[in-house]
């Protein structure tokens, strides 16, 4: 290698380097941010909002809004708010989820919902959108992204209302659409949200279809590692018993012939399987033994081949962007592949 050569990939390494540095603290200063959020509440919320963010879980969505919003040469400040405003908006839609699927434990510690109440729970899950919406008023540079934004919730909420309009179980095309409809809102929002009046260019639309896709990737994988994690533990797995939708179940219910349907419907109370419900045993056993699991990985490796091809064909900017994201998409997937 000649000098020159050697000199720019000492050069590139470093900015590299710096790079991810800035990232990291950055991320600390969102942490800071969503701290400081918590003086425009009151108590309980206040109490309630320490509780929940006591943990912070992979900030995906974050780290693509910084990534965006750097790459659009927005000030270092508002790069922040840009982020922190997702995160906010991300996590008020957890604290909602939380009471909607009526879970009890939220990234290994007890959820709002559980710990203060579903009232407060849904009450701090609004302040916490409020709180996203006021980060971007009160910035100028990024107040023309608050029709994204407010466009994101309607869109998020039409999603999360779907799974609880029908008492049947979603077939694979009925599953599909309603992650996308709960997913993908919060997924391109962090990326297509900076610059809404250009959603319909062919770039963004290209942007656009990568996100449907590996949001109902990412779902898929969190719902395999929900069937994984029941085998392991010898007990039918949990999106089986809360009858939540599930990429795996979504594939051995759609194979099941038409009377066996509904007696899969009717073997539930509400919309859970009663307490120990031999059914829920015998229905889990027959998941087991279908092809459903094999079904889906192969669904998800087309979706992340397809999103690659995608990628591909972006940008250079929008490359930089997503990349980081998609490594570790790709990563998460090897791993899974490998149990």
């Amino acid at each position: 290698m000649n000098t020159i050569a050697a000199t720019a990939e000492i050069q590139t390494r470093r900015k590299g380097l710096s790079d991810n540095l800035l990232y990291f603290q950055n991320l600390d200063s969102i942490s800071e941010k969503i701290n400081n959020c918590r003086r425009h509440l009151e108590e309980p919320l206040r109490s309630a909002f320490d509780h929940h963010f006591k943990k912070n879980g992979k900030m995906l969505r974050a780290n693509l809004a910084l990534r965006a919003s750097q790459a659009n040469g927005l000030s270092e400040e508002s790069c922040i708010r840009w982020a922190t405003s997702v995160e906010l908006l991300h996590n008020a839609s957890l604290v909602h989820d939380d009471v909607c699927d009526d879970d009890s434990e939220r990234r290994g510690i007890t959820s709002v919902a559980e710990m203060y109440g579903k009232e407060i729970a849904i009450c701090l899950g609004d302040a916490i959108i409020a709180l996203s919406s006021l980060l971007l008023s009160e910035d100028q540079s990024l107040r023309h992204t608050l029709p994204a934004h407010n466009i994101a919730i309607l869109r998020l909420s039409a999603g999360q209302a779907a799974e609880f309009s029908t008492l049947s179980y979603p077939t694979w095309t009925a599953y599909e659409k309603l992650v996308e409809g709960k997913t993908t809102p919060l997924i391109s929002l962090p990326v297509l949200g900076l610059n809404p009046v250009g959603w319909h260019d062919a770039e963004s639309q290209l942007v656009s279809q990568y996100f449907s896709l590996t949001s109902v990737a990412f779902q898929m994988m969190n719902d395999i590692q929900n069937i994984n994690l029941g085998k392991q533990t010898i007990a039918p797995a949990s999106d089986l018993r809360e009858l939540r939708p599930n990429a795996v179940i979504a594939k051995f219910y759609e194979k099941l012939p038409e009377l066996d349907k509904k007696l899969f419907a009717k073997s539930r109370y509400g919309r859970k399987f009663e307490e120990n419900d031999a059914r829920l045993n015998f229905w889990w056993e027959q998941v087991l033994l279908s092809d459903s699991m094999e079904s889906t990985k192969q669904s998800l490796s087309d979706k992340l081949l397809r999103s690659q091809h995608i990628l591909n064909s972006l940008s250079n900017k929008n490359k930089q962007i997503l990349q980081p994201f998609d490594f570790w998409l790709h990563g998460s997937y090897r791993k899974l592949s490998s149990l």
